[in-house]
């Protein structure tokens, strides 16, 4: 039996659409009026976010073993949905996985245990939660707080993100895409949290903070996984030119990287 499908009115259809990416369009609009919008191999670049933004990934920060009750982390307090070809790469490495963080939480984690009970799944898939913090996460020797599946692929010497999900792989970068094609590279900060109906990712430490290397190289595994290699060069050489302008436009008194970008790649 057929199903007949209501047609979508043009009223309706431009809702849907500027009810998503009207908001996304004025920050865009702003990023351009303040040179902070750059085109690289046909991806929009936010300067600000990518360029001007310092991140460092330091679970020292947010996920120790004292660490009072209103600092979260991601790795804690994030409810993380996957899709299901993402479950499929973790369960396909489960018995290694589960090997690994029997190792180091092995009154927590037995040998041989159902990596099913991993995640949480009803119409979406999650990662479930044990101990207040992801499942696939341990503490080691120290006390700090790893991904195993991260530490996975180290052992293995093989690609995180080829078993690690892409949620976790991109954090705090933000892709957007809009109806028509255009894609614009960007990251959680102070101006895209509420687009993001994400305002409290801000006061992540590792967001509060400020520190560490510019986003873009920080994140570099992500952004290659993301838009390739080769884009990552280019963005490297925009990073540089970006630099360069704005030291220029305030007499040499912005606040230079730590050195060149070629320097660091």
């Amino acid at each position: 039996m057929s199903t007949i499908q209501p047609p979508v009115t043009g009223a309706l259809d431009r809702w849907l659409r500027d009810y998503n990416e009207a908001p996304w369009r004025r920050y865009i609009a702003s990023l351009k009026e303040r040179g902070l919008l750059r085109e690289i191999d046909g991806i929009m670049v936010d300067c600000g976010a990518m360029f001007e933004t310092r991140f460092k990934c330091d679970t020292r920060t947010c996920a120790a073993i004292d660490r009072d009750s209103t600092t979260e982390s991601c790795c804690t307090d994030y409810q993380v949905e996957i899709t299901p070809e993402e479950k499929q790469k973790i369960v396909a490495n489960a018995d290694a996985i589960i090997e690994l963080l029997s190792r180091y939480e092995g009154d927590r984690v037995r040998p041989g245990r159902d990596i099913n009970e991993f995640f949480i799944e009803s119409h979406s898939i999650e990662l479930a939660k044990e101990r207040g913090r992801c499942a696939f996460s341990y503490r080691d020797g120290q006390g700090q707080l790893r991904c195993g599946i991260h530490s996975l692929a180290l052992e293995r010497g093989v690609p995180v993100p080829s078993i690690k999900t892409l949620t976790c792989v991109f954090f705090p970068v933000v892709v957007y895409r809009f109806e028509n094609g255009d894609t614009l590279l960007t990251a959680i900060s102070d101006e895209t949290g509420d687009l993001l109906e994400g305002e409290k990712d801000t006061q992540l430490p590792c967001l509060r903070m400020k520190k560490g290397d510019p986003m873009f190289m920080e994140c570099r595994t992500a952004i290659e996984v993301g838009f390739g290699k080769d884009f990552f060069q280019h963005l490297v050489s925009a990073a540089n030119e970006f630099e360069q302008h704005r030291r220029k436009a305030t007499g040499g008194s912005h606040e230079r990287s730590d050195n060149s970008m070629e320097d660091r790649r």
